[in-house]
């Protein structure tokens, strides 16, 4: 595969989970509240004119935490393998994030707005990141599990 030995040659270097196992559950928890519970918030009420950046910044600081959380969390077994998952996940997400970047700009200039491509570009970045890690991870239980 072209991806494995031209792009991503860092098969040497590891990158080892440093969270425990159950900040990965606390990421999704953490993920799914940062999407509900503005909603619910502004249905109440709770979001106006005065508290609107204040809430959007800490929206995106907690979804940026969550990311962070879930790709450095252990896997259930964590070994060598799942660290070398972990390094290529960082590849393909940067891949995927000048991709993602041109198409933005593209659009902006189409639409007359280069602002909207800068817009939260980390969390696009740390959502391939995540992204592609569980891509590996499942990829890599599929293919042990049919070596068997």
């Amino acid at each position: 595969m072209l991806a494995n030995n031209y792009f991503c040659t860092l098969n040497a270097k590891i990158m080892k989970g440093i969270l425990p196992t159950y900040c990965r559950t606390m990421g999704y928890t953490l993920l799914i509240l940062c999407v509900f519970l503005p909603l619910m918030m502004f249905m109440f009420g709770m979001i106006n004119d005065s508290n609107l950046l204040f809430t959007k910044a800490s929206v995106k600081l907690l979804i940026w935490f969550s990311l962070f959380m879930i790709f450095l969390a252990k896997v259930k077994n964590e070994n060598e393998e799942t660290a070398k998952i972990r390094v290529k996940a960082i590849c393909y997400a940067i891949y995927l994030l000048g991709i993602y970047y041109i198409v933005m700009l593209v659009r902006g200039v189409y639409d007359g707005n280069l602002e909207e491509a800068d817009n939260s570009i980390a969390i696009v970045y740390m959502a391939f990141n995540v992204l592609c890690l569980e891509f590996g991870i499942q990829k890599s239980k599929v293919d042990k599990l049919f070596k068997k």
